[in-house]
């Protein structure tokens, strides 16, 4: 199985990308940052981006880890890795949780790295304006090469042809 994460700040198109993936019969993993974020308004708890971010990012992890380890098939598509955790713990200035440290490094086979749109789009999950999405897209692609990644980037391109671009770079 070839583990591939498709990652980038806020609103670089990942999703999309996904949902093509999805619909051309490949295994994807969405993002399990939402998952949580739904989950925890409910609860009405403190474990958000912006509430606690550290303890936020932790339950990202441990839904990430399951989520991937029910993940089947030739070649998994993640719609963000553990990384990005590191990541967004950095740019918040958080410690960052053992569970992101001791399983980030080696855990993927191909990194694809969309570059971003030039836009942010609020949707209601997203807290982030433009600029704080920049930093933290710039902040991810750092984190993957830290862990000793070598991120393909996935220019500008309408949404099949960055599919095609990342299906040529997997064969």
């Amino acid at each position: 199985m070839k583990k591939i994460v498709l990652t980038g700040g806020p609103s670089v198109g990942k999703t999309t990308i996904i949902e093509i993936l999805a619909s051309k019969g490949y295994t994807v993993v969405p993002e399990a940052a939402r998952m949580i974020i739904e989950e925890e308004k409910i609860k009405g708890s403190d474990a958000l981006p912006w509430k606690d971010i550290g303890k936020f990012q932790h339950l990202v992890a441990e839904r990430q880890i399951e989520l991937e380890a029910e993940a089947t098939g030739n070649f998994v598509f993640y719609d963000r890795g553990i990384v990005d955790g590191y990541a967004y713990c950095k740019v918040s200035d958080v410690p960052v949780s053992n569970l992101i440290l001791d399983n980030a490094k080696g855990r993927y086979d191909k990194i694809f790295f969309l570059e971003s749109l030039g836009l942010y789009v609020e949707d209601g999950i997203r807290s982030k304006d433009f600029e704080d999405a920049l930093a933290i897209h710039n902040k991810i692609k750092e984190s993957y090469i830290k862990f000793g990644y070598d991120p393909i980037t996935v220019p500008v391109l309408p949404p099949d042809q960055r599919v095609d671009f990342i299906l040529k770079s997997i064969k």
